[in-house]
């Protein structure tokens, strides 16, 4: 068979106009194709979508010239599709869009709610780190936050001294993700608020703070999954949106269900 999408017609027919412009690129019986309509298409896919236009307006031409336009089917598979564009156009505006403004309370209320449901599926350590381009300079800059006692302060304080090369003052590893497998087992090996010796990695020293880890299997942290839960909550709004929805309309219109 040749290329004939007609599942497309239904698309190409927003495309065709019955007028009187001259400025058209196609043209079918009193159906026109506008050049309008092409701009800013990829010019390597306008012939083909020509062609296209034009045999699904024949094809329809000659369909209904055979009565096929006037087929009971056809016309209620019109009539659902339209439905459904209303529908959809509806649900879009007075459900989806309003289930998006949800707030952060919102947010953390629903992962409070199923947090059981958030299971880290692999090792993860909560750590910063300083990394410092010499070994001496990595001990100078351990002791200077030792002195401090509160890492996240500290590495804020030292970021702009010499021979600081980078700072990560709080973030999420798994061991894929780390910078170096040596960072990982360094980390996984502290106990939470300790700071390790300098450790080799490439082309530098890190001091690695650990503020927390788990082990997998372990409820998710919320900061550490919660554009995942962000998208779950809002779902979860809209399908409480859309129940209500439908409870109210369901006490506004008369309906019946016979089996």
């Amino acid at each position: 068979m040749k290329k004939l999408l007609i599942v497309s017609l239904i698309l190409l027919a927003g495309c065709s106009k019955k007028t009187t412009n001259n400025d058209y690129i196609a043209r079918v019986k009193d159906e026109y194709l506008l050049r309008q309509e092409l701009a800013g298409m990829d010019s390597n896919f306008v012939r083909s979508y020509v062609d296209e236009w034009v045999n699904n307006n024949l094809l329809y031409v000659e369909a209904v010239e055979r009565g096929y336009g006037t087929n009971d089917k056809i016309e209620r598979m019109v009539n659902d599709f339209r439905k459904s564009l209303v529908i959809n156009s509806f649900i879009q505006n007075e459900i989806i869009s309003r289930a998006m403004k949800i707030s952060d309370e919102e947010v953390m209320e629903f992962y409070q709610k199923h947090q059981d449901e958030f299971i880290l599926d692999r090792p993860v350590v909560k750590i910063g780190y300083i990394k410092s381009l010499s070994r001496t300079d990595a001990v100078a800059l351990r002791s200077k936050i030792l002195k401090a006692k509160d890492f996240k302060t500290a590495v804020e304080d030292l970021s702009k001294e010499q021979g600081v090369a980078e700072v990560v003052t709080m973030q999420y590893f798994d061991q894929f993700n780390i910078p170096s497998a040596e960072l990982w087992r360094v980390a996984w090996s502290l106990n939470k608020g300790e700071i390790s010796f300098p450790v080799r990695a490439g082309d530098g020293y890190f001091l690695i703070y650990l503020y927390d880890k788990k082990e997998a299997g372990s409820k998710a942290d919320f900061d550490l999954i919660v554009d995942d839960v962000r998208e779950r909550a809002i779902v979860d709004k809209q399908n409480l949106l859309l129940d209500s929805l439908i409870t109210e309309l369901k006490r506004k219109y008369h309906y019946e269900v016979k089996w």
